[in-house]
């Protein structure tokens, strides 16, 4: 499915956090679309036995060989409807929240923050 949509503005927060402006009425879709596409690209970087296994095995710092999941991305979706918020830190607040909700799941989700 192609889905057409634009974001308006978008920047790197730091680490590997980013952040897009898009239009609220297709924020789920593109959600959807970009794990879609993360997902299916992603898995090129890994051999067919990590894929299989589910996971990678790297050797830490200390030589011991530990499991790691395949690399997944989360997504949390704050809708920063006019006058719900009195400043930016308070969208960044609820923007941690929802991410961490997003990871706490395993593999590729989004999560979208529904309060009012």
């Amino acid at each position: 499915m192609k889905v057409d949509w634009k974001i308006h503005l978008y920047g790197h927060i730091g680490g590997d956090d980013f952040v897009a402006l898009i239009p609220g009425n297709t924020c789920e879709r593109i959600c959807q679309n970009i794990i879609a596409n993360f997902d299916r690209n992603v898995l090129k970087y890994f051999t067919d036995d990590d894929i299989e296994r589910g996971y990678i095995e790297v050797a830490n710092r200390k030589g011991i060989i530990e499991q790691f999941p395949l690399t997944s991305l989360s997504i949390g979706v704050v809708v920063a409807d006019i006058e719900r918020f009195n400043n930016i830190l308070q969208i960044g607040e609820i923007g941690a929240q929802v991410k961490h909700a997003a990871k706490s799941v395993m593999g590729s989700s989004y999560a979208v923050d529904r309060r009012k």
